[in-house]
């Protein structure tokens, strides 16, 4: 049995797949499976899949469904590995990605899970989250999601017990499992980026509503389920409220900066 099942969902970004799957075949660490779930198989996928010389990997097509938690559940029901590693299909890893958490995650037998920092690139720069708390319990992580997917070794066993991620769900899927994960498990942050996370431009601002809108109903479907106290979850709420307030202003400035450069022989200088 390998030690890592490495799991990659994809839905047609081959190319992007390929250069995931390469940074798996450049691997120190090298007893791993992986396994690439598609959410509505090509013949295309499975050739790269094929081609890609990652270590004991394997083409899983599916039935599309548009819902990334279901499409990792499905991979992640066919493993066997006791500790899973996620990959985005645009994001890299680093050679050392692999080793380097293998061993932080033995040192640390009471951890569900071991993160790190990413390294963006694309369309923009720099490191995220750029402090990693060596620690992480469910208080820390109601404040805020500091753990990058892409960035995870996890024991599979933590993911079982906290019920893998949520099927229905089309966005922060994986910040709600690992809420669930520190509900019982403390999470590991190790400061060293081993990942390369790809930044793509287009609808950040309105995947980003989007995307409060989705940790609003995962914060009071916790509440109502776990009957979390006020001091718990006071301090996430108002997190939200402030990059909803941000939000508002930018799609504000943004309506203003429109409206501006529609009026004929306006020069807009902010």
């Amino acid at each position: 049995m390998p030690r890592v099942a490495v799991v990659i969902a994809t839905h047609r970004r081959p190319a992007l797949l390929a250069e995931a799957l390469a940074s798996v075949a450049a691997q120190t660490f090298r007893d791993v499976e992986t396994v690439v779930v598609e959410d509505g198989g090509t013949e295309e996928t499975a050739r790269i899949v094929a081609a890609s010389g990652a270590p004991g990997v394997r083409h899983v097509p599916l039935a599309f469904c548009g819902r990334c938690g279901a499409v990792r559940n499905e991979a992640l029901r066919r493993v066997s590995s006791p500790l899973v590693a996620f990959l985005d299909d645009d994001d890299l890893w680093l050679p050392r990605r692999l080793e380097v958490h293998v061993a932080v995650l033995e040192a640390a037998p009471s951890a569900g899970l071991v993160f790190g920092p990413v390294l963006r690139f694309g369309d923009a720069k720099g490191t995220w989250p750029r402090h990693v708390p060596p620690r992480v319990d469910l208080a820390r992580l109601l404040r805020g999601n500091c753990v990058p997917l892409s960035s995870v070794l996890a024991r599979r066993e933590a993911l079982e017990r906290a019920g893998l991620f949520p099927d229905e769900a089309e966005l922060a899927q994986d910040y709600e499992l690992w809420l669930r994960v520190a509900r019982s498990h403390v999470l590991v942050g190790h400061p060293e980026p081993l990942v390369r996370y790809r930044v793509h431009a287009g609808g950040i601002s309105r995947r980003k509503a989007l995307e409060v809108e989705a940790l609003a109903a995962i914060l009071e479907r916790l509440q109502s389920e776990w009957d979390l106290p006020p001091r718990l979850l006071s301090p996430a709420r108002r997190g939200l409220l402030r990059t909803r307030a941000r939000l508002a202003s930018g799609f504000r400035e943004a309506i203003r900066l429109r409206a501006r450069s529609l009026a004929p022989g306006t020069v807009l200088r902010g």
